[in-house]
């Protein structure tokens, strides 16, 4: 691996060509792949989503990497994901989003292999120097790999702030194992993961990108771009950047980065072929959305601000508010990183390590990042509200989520 990142601009509308330009300006695949190499694509097919929304890796890119791919005529080739189980939603159809992306035709059109990782036989693998997941099953296709190529989507997430090439591999963890990563903590599970499967070679379809809450059309960001690297942390990096989003505040890479030795910072990366700085568009973030809906509630962010606080801050407003409790909030003040002019009015909570000791606060939620469950009492304790009712409420309503699309992540 190296710190070698490319940004190519599609000419023409040209897909395959701007692939091939950006594959071999990182580096290419020839020392990657030989001819008794197990190669799984994997592109993320999270959910069915139209052509060129920027949901999901589009069939275009995902054929032109897997051309390049057979090119090198490796033992085997499969393209393979499970789609998205959900956490405070429902799951979805693998196969559904294998069609609507054009990825099923691009199997058949190449004469690969179309693999629903959802389906798959799996295995419990043991985490080396777990941060929160000591084990996680792993579908088999994916470990019988010896090259894993990651091809996710430009897109904010309204959890860990943006979903690129690492929390792509989410996809390997088959059908509701992947709720695990959130119950345990979404950021560090996704670098256990990835010290198990981690990808070999990023591509990230960049065409066109995903922001906010992914309201297509609305959300839809044409880019017209296609990034790649043998790095996948780097990758990420040069990802998050061309979204306008720093990568200090991406908890899962700075974790990663700080696990292998390296610096998740644009600084540390050689970016070649088009310059981050022409290319980067402000990208509305889920949070920035999902704060929109709550205006009684005042959440400041300090520069220190991180995934790791908002991931979880998400869920206990979202069913504090499903409880019954939107009134109590009103007048809340929730205080995330190392904000020192918090502007507070009514009742103050102070989250995560980094506003640990700040003046005024009525509360404080320890940890980094601070568990669901632990904000969710301090939240409903400060606003007079039954934290009791809250989980149940909370329970409740996954279950009924995941019981209503249990049968979709089957297909």
């Amino acid at each position: 691996m190296t710190n070698r990142v490319a940004i190519t601009r599609l000419s023409a509308g040209d897909v395959e060509k701007a692939v091939r330009e950006a594959v071999a300006l990182a580096g290419g695949f020839d020392e990657l792949i030989s001819g008794a190499s197990r190669v799984l694509v994997k592109p993320n097919q999270c959910k069915p989503s139209p052509r060129h929304s920027g949901c999901q890796a589009d069939g275009d890119v995902v054929e032109a990497v897997t051309k390049l791919v057979l090119e090198r005529n490796p033992k085997s080739v499969v393209i393979g994901d499970g789609a998205i189980a959900g956490y405070d939603f429902g799951g979805f159809s693998t196969q559904e989003s294998f069609d609507t992306s054009g990825v099923t035709d691009v199997a058949a059109r190449l004469g690969v292999e179309l693999r629903n990782l959802n389906a798959d036989q799996s295995v419990e693998v043991k985490v080396p120097g777990a941060l929160v997941m000591d084990s996680v099953r792993i579908a088999k296709t994916v470990l019988d790999s010896d090259v894993i190529i990651s091809i996710p989507v430009l897109k904010t997430h309204i959890r860990t702030h943006a979903t690129l090439s690492l929390k792509n591999m989410k996809g390997a963890m088959p059908g509701a194992e992947k709720r695990k990563s959130h119950r345990l903590g979404l950021d560090q599970a996704i670098v256990d993961l990835c010290s198990v499967v981690r990808p070999h070679y990023a591509v990230i379809d960049a065409t066109v990108g995903m922001q906010g809450l992914w309201q297509y059309p609305d959300d839809t960001r044409e880019m017209g771009l296609i990034v790649a690297g043998s790095d996948a942390l780097y990758a990420d990096v040069v990802g998050a950047a061309l979204m306008g989003i720093d990568p200090a505040r991406i908890m899962h890479l700075q974790y990663l980065a700080e696990k292998e030795g390296k610096k998740a910072v644009l600084d540390a990366i050689e970016v070649v072929g088009e310059s981050v700085e022409k290319n980067a568009k402000h990208f509305l973030m889920g949070f920035e959305v999902f704060q929109s809906r709550y205006p009684d509630v005042h959440i400041v962010q300090g520069e220190s601000a991180c995934s790791g606080c908002t991931n979880e801050l998400v869920s206990a407003i979202t069913y504090m508010k499903q409880a019954g409790f939107e009134d109590k909030m009103k007048d809340l003040t929730v205080v995330i990183g190392n904000a020192s002019d918090i502007g507070a009015r009514g009742k103050v909570v102070a989250l995560g390590k980094c506003a640990a000791g700040l003046e005024g606060a009525d509360a404080h939620v320890p940890g980094c990042p601070p568990k669901e469950d632990a904000m969710i009492r301090t939240l409903c304790e400060v606003c007079e509200a039954d934290a009791d009712v809250v989980m149940a409420t909370m329970a409740k309503a996954r279950k009924k989520l995941w019981d209503d699309s249990s049968s979709a992540l089957k297909q």
